[in-house]
């Protein structure tokens, strides 16, 4: 009963920091400029095909997720420079700008790589041996991956200079600009690091699932409901708890009912606590 148990809590935690680094990327652009990116689950699709044509042309599959989340970010810059930079102060647009991004890159991907699914191997097959539990290597090594990535960026938002200027912008981005800040600059360097978060996470995420053109569609809502929920501007604890809410407790309800009642369950969940908590549970509400 207890091996049973600390399995199925294993289980859980595992599916919360897949999310999470999922997630990720939406966390920054979202939680930290207030840009609705509709465009998230587009880069995560971008960042698993990109991986999936570096590893078959040979490349080993580090580098090649690296590589992937770098092209992506250049994408995300280049969006940035040309578009979203004009409308930081109308959110509606940049939803639709990002949602207009969403359909172009989707039939682009389709043109460019087609529409049948896709695999890459699973780089640690097998699984990892607890004593009271198996559990797969892989997703063990991502979930590790995903707590010392929260953690880097935890320490740059609240320990370096640039998280400073950061929070500064966030705070009162007008005051920011008169003490010197290059507020344009930030907003810029946000964006393209969430979009290269973005796209690792999708190159990341691809050997645990078929690769087609919607792939990044399973993890949007999901996404927006952990930053909303933990918290806008909670890059660390925010994500964690967002990612639990909406993937580790749909696991746990999912032993006592069916999967789709249980996402029911837990979107339900989410929208009452924004109702009570609009900015989220950690977030400092006006």
């Amino acid at each position: 009963m207890i091996a049973t148990a600390v399995s199925i809590l294993v289980d859980a935690t595992l599916i919360t920091l897949v999310l999470a680094l999922a997630a990720s990327g939406l966390a920054v652009i979202f939680g930290l400029v207030g840009v609705i990116n509709m465009g998230h689950g587009a880069m995560l699709t971008l960042g698993a095909y990109f991986a999936w044509a570096l590893v078959s042309g040979g490349m080993p599959f580090l580098l090649a997720a690296l590589l992937a989340a770098i092209g992506v970010g250049l994408i995300g810059l280049v969006l940035e420079v040309v578009l979203i930079r004009h409308f930081y102060d109308r959110p509606f647009e940049t939803l639709l700008l990002t949602w207009g991004f969403f359909l172009v890159a989707t039939e682009l991907i389709k043109i460019v790589f087609g529409s049948d699914f896709r695999s890459i191997p699973e780089p640690l097959p097998g699984t990892f041996n607890l004593g009271f539990a198996e559990v797969p290597a892989y997703r063990t090594l991502i979930g590790l991956f995903t707590i010392g990535l929260l953690v880097a960026m935890g320490l740059v938002y609240y320990r370096t200079g640039l998280g400073i200027r950061i929070r500064a912008l966030i705070q009162n981005r007008e005051v920011a600009s008169l003490l010197g800040l290059n507020v344009r600059a930030l907003y810029r360097w946000v964006f393209t690091g969430g979009a290269f978060l973005a796209g690792l996470a999708g190159a990341l995420i691809s050997p645990m699932l078929s690769i087609d053109p919607y792939i990044g569609n399973v993890f949007l809502v999901r996404s927006f409901f952990v930053v909303t929920v933990g918290g806008l501007g909670q890059l660390l604890g925010g994500t964690v708890l967002g990612s639990f809410i909406i993937g580790g407790s749909e696991t746990l309800f999912a032993l006592i009912t069916s999967q789709t009642f249980a996402q029911t369950i837990v979107f339900v969940l989410a929208i009452l606590i924004l109702r009570f908590r609009p900015r989220g549970i950690l977030a400092q509400q006006n």
